[in-house]
């Protein structure tokens, strides 16, 4: 909030009070002068901070009563107050500690501080042992129960499931409800649930708590008036692009959930297209740009795992080659784009993703991650992308098609060869690259390297890879037949491993041109093991083609006289 934003606010207090202008992240706090109310004020300020930073941090103008009805009354100002010695009693104050930040607003009425709380790392209470938590525009305490709930999940508050006070089943739209229960009764886990009434639905669901909605509630069905009421931050921004600098269309999508899944599922299907191929045995299949099904699921993810307390949209981009899909809020837990396909199940929305899974929308189980790989490798795309931050998460899902690929899994899928995600993943990788180790498997796979190489080593007794070279450093390629078609024969040539002389040739070749060669490089070109590297480079030296230069890490060979001689 700028002050500027703040000052905007300011100019509302002539006929409303400031507690008129209070919100969950906005506090207006009287500063008593009297050398006698300094230690009361102090302890006031430590627990709204502390009632602040378990929820989403907030701002305190203190100075600003919140009783009086004109600016004139409300601004009492807070002069004379020392804002470092403040910042340090709130810091020494509150554990774990809580360092606000405290800048001037000057107005006509007085002086008032601005005292900027960070979202912390709850449960944070005073060294008093008072924990309060911001709900709404008031601080309440936090009970043991529910200190116990955030520590178990980390500091982190389900929104989806906080209460709307005040709401109803009046405040949601019928033709809503009614899209949830067609939901329920072609895809839900429970399909009895479609035919229990209204109130009984929503309750079973976790929707409706004691006749009020939830913000999830809200978010799925609400009337546009309770969206923009309680979930302004409710927004899909879908766009079309003709390149990264051209977009050629743009729809912000502000309704409930379920609605924009269906806005979004008719925009993308206008713009996919879908080609058809033949099989070996003459079956023509059809391989799209992309399914719905995966951009559903990539969609939900998003609205799953958003942070809802970020005031910011999530955003639906198709460009020519590929759809992208971003999110506010950063991976939480330990989730990395280098462990998504593998991390267990860890949801910022708890609430909001049990209700997808419920009504059959996505699969709690897990990040649905998985799925998306298969399907996606399935079609002949690559494996999709995740990006990240603290702030954002993005997928990119590549549009563009692997022809040979689809037919090759659509064949083997009709041949009862059913192969698995690992299975896509690691002859993908081969296809892409021409060949795959442990160690680039396993990065691949997001897996130990003793795991990788186990799906090496079974997909080479599959007959669908072989081996080149022994030991740790092996190499694996496709079937020259399956090479063939995939990469095409020339790259298969290029492929097919080197005899020992070959190799040796080979080596003396690129020594030569470089002029100087590790162990690591003789191993990369020839695929031999190091035992295998060591002593192709001892014979190389024997015979004086090479010589060895420095040790340990900073061994490296470079030409001898021989192969001086003979450039």
């Amino acid at each position: 909030m700028t002050l500027n934003e703040i000052r905007e606010l300011l100019k509302r207090l002539d006929g409303h009070k400031a507690d008129d202008i209070e919100s969950e992240v906005l506090e207006c706090k009287p500063w008593n002068p009297h050398p006698a109310a300094y230690d009361s004020n102090v302890r006031d300020l430590r627990e709204t901070a502390v009632a602040f930073a378990n929820a989403r941090g907030g701002v305190i103008l203190l100075g600003v009563a919140d009783s009086k009805r004109t600016r004139q009354e409300a601004i009492q100002g807070a002069p004379g107050v020392d804002a470092e010695r403040l910042r340090k009693l709130i810091y020494e104050g509150t554990t774990p500690h809580i360092l606000v930040d405290i800048e001037d607003l000057v107005e006509p009425e007085g002086l008032i501080r601005v005292i900027r709380v960070p979202r912390g790392m709850p449960p944070h209470t005073t060294t008093e042992g008072m924990a309060k938590i911001r709900m709404g525009k008031y601080s309440q305490p936090l009970t043991g129960p529910e200190i116990q709930k955030l520590l178990f999940s980390g500091g982190r508050r389900d929104l989806t499931a906080e209460v709307i006070t005040g709401t109803g089943l009046a405040d949601l739209d019928p033709e809503q409800i009614a899209a949830l229960r067609k939901i329920i009764e072609t895809e839900g886990d429970n399909r009895a649930f479609a035919r229990l009434p209204d109130g009984e639905l929503l309750r079973n669901l976790g929707l409706l708590q004691q006749g009020e909605l939830t913000f999830a509630a809200a978010l799925l069905m609400g009337l546009p008036v309770t969206l923009a009421r309680f979930a302004p931050q409710n927004e899909v921004v879908f766009l079309r692009l003709s390149s990264s600098t051209k977009m050629d269309d743009r729809r912000d999508l502000k309704g409930p959930l379920l609605d924009v899944l269906d806005q979004l599922q008719r925009l993308l299907e206008k713009h996919l297209k879908i080609e058809t191929a033949l099989t070996r045995g003459f079956a023509e299949i059809a391989i799209p740009d992309l399914t719905w099904w995966v951009a559903r699921e990539a969609i939900l993810n998003a609205l799953v795992h958003r942070d809802y307390f970020v005031q910011q949209s999530v955003y639906v981009s198709l460009y020519p080659d590929r759809l992208e899909i971003s999110n506010p809020g950063g991976f939480i837990a330990d989730v990395r784009p280098e462990n998504i396909l593998r991390h267990p199940p860890a949801r910022r929305n708890p609430l909001l993703a049990g209700v997808f899974q419920h009504v059959g929308l996505v699969n709690r189980a897990g990040l649905g991650v998985d799925r998306i790989y298969h399907e996606l490798l399935g079609l002949g795309k690559r494996p999709p992308s995740y990006t990240g931050s603290e702030s954002f998460v993005k997928v990119e899902i590549s549009l563009k098609t692997h022809r040979e690929f689809a037919v090759f899994v659509a064949e083997e899928r009709r041949a009862g060869k059913e192969l698995d995600v690992d299975d896509l993943i690691v002859l993908r990788g081969v296809v892409d690259r021409g060949h795959l180790d442990r160690w680039s498997a396993a990065e691949r796979l997001q897996l130990t390297e003793e795991q990788a190489a186990e799906k090496l080593i079974e997909l080479r007794d599959r007959k669908y890879l072989v081996a080149q070279g022994r030991g740790r450093g092996t190499a694996y390629r496709l079937d020259r037949h399956l090479s063939d078609r995939l990469r095409g024969p020339d790259h298969s040539d290029q492929d097919l491993p080197l005899d020992d002389e070959a190799v040796r040739l080979r080596i003396e070749s690129v020594l030569k041109e470089r002029g100087r060669m590790t162990n690591a490089d003789i191993r990369r070109i020839s695929g031999y093991s190091r035992t295998e590297a060591v002593r192709l480079a001892r014979e190389l030296v024997g015979e004086g083609i090479a010589e060895l230069r420095g040790r340990g890490r900073a061994a490296h060979y470079v030409p001898g006289k021989r192969g001086r001689r003979s450039k």
